[in-house]
Order: structure tokens, then sequence, then C-alpha cells
């Protein structure tokens, strides 16, 4: 009878032990976002200034204006799920788009300064075409549009990028982007 009343006794224990630990099985909730968001024809700027844009374009629309114009970016920012910043200059960003299918990025050296790039859906993607002679890699970068603003005398086009930074303070790094804004040279 001892016997049985200690197996019972271990068997208890271990499945507590099983069911009250920290289960990785359990899904993980997304962090809410509470600053404010795009939508309804309109986008955030910096300081998270809502603004009248065009949030439902075709690939076909953003290639035209791609090919069309050399688009550079006039400012940045960043944000996460809770905050947004003013705008702000960031390094190593691409800062002029051209209708040859390249893009220019503010690098300090030359190498990996110009990409080619692709289109899909809304994404563009830089990648970086290494000469033969070159030992270096760069990883593609991937641009979300957000919106795609053009009139006959104006461009604007508004951008995301993803970013990996965890010293930025006051911003979490699991839900971090900085934010392009670009005007077309027409």
């Amino acid at each position: 009878m001892k016997k049985l009343t200690l197996i019972m006794m271990m068997l208890a224990a271990g499945l507590m032990a099983v069911s009250c630990g920290d289960s990785k099985d359990e899904p993980v909730t997304p962090d809410e976002i509470t600053r404010v968001q795009d939508g309804n024809g309109k986008v955030f700027l910096e300081n998270g200034t809502l603004v009248n844009a065009n949030l439902d374009y075709t690939q076909a629309e953003l290639i035209d204006a791609l090919n069309k114009y050399d688009w550079e970016r006039e400012y940045s920012f960043y944000y996460d799920n809770h905050k947004i910043s003013p705008k702000t200059e960031i390094d190593a960003m691409p800062r002029i788009i051209h209708p040859d299918g390249t893009i220019e990025f503010d690098f300090p050296i030359e190498e990996g300064r110009l990409r080619l790039y692709t289109v899909s859906g809304k994404q563009i993607t830089a990648i970086y075409q290494a000469p033969a002679w070159s030992s270096s890699w760069y990883p593609d970068v991937v641009l979300t549009v957000v919106s795609l603003d053009m009139t006959e005398t104006s461009g604007r086009i508004v951008m995301d990028r993803k970013i990996f930074r965890e010293d930025l303070e006051g911003f979490s790094s699991a839900s971090l982007y900085v934010r392009m804004v670009w005007k077309a040279k027409m």
C-alpha cells in the first residue's frame, strides 16, 4: 500500500510539473499597436501626423512611377508599435531610386552603394551585384511601399524598411521600422 501511495504521489507531482511549467507550445500574443496606424486613405508621417495618401495602387502604377522619374528620399523617421519619432537622419539607407532600375544608398564607401532592384507587388527589393573580383556580400534590402501619390506636378512615395537595432532608446527592436518619404524629381 505504501508503494502504491508513493507511486501515485510521484505521478501527481510529475503531472503538476509538466502542466505548470513554462510551455513553449502556448501561442505568443503579438505586441499591441498603440500608435496611430495607416488606413482609410491616410498614412502616418513623422510624429504621428496623418496625411491623405493613396494606399490602393497597383504594381503596374508603381513600376510606371519608378520608370518615369528619379525619386529622392526627402526624410526618414523611426517607428515601432508604440512610438513614432520626428524626422531623423538615418545612415545606410537608400537615397535615390533611378528609372534605370537601380537604387543608390548613402554608404560611406563606394562598394555596395548602387544596387539593382526588382518590384513584386508592393515590395521593392534592392540586390547587391558583387563584382567578380570582390569577396564582399551585402544582404538584399526589402522596402515595402505603403503609399503612392502621383499628380501631374508632383509625386510622393511612402515606404517602410524593417530594421534590427537594439541601441535605439525608447523603441522596441522587435517591431522597429524606418519610414521613408520620397519625392519625384519632375
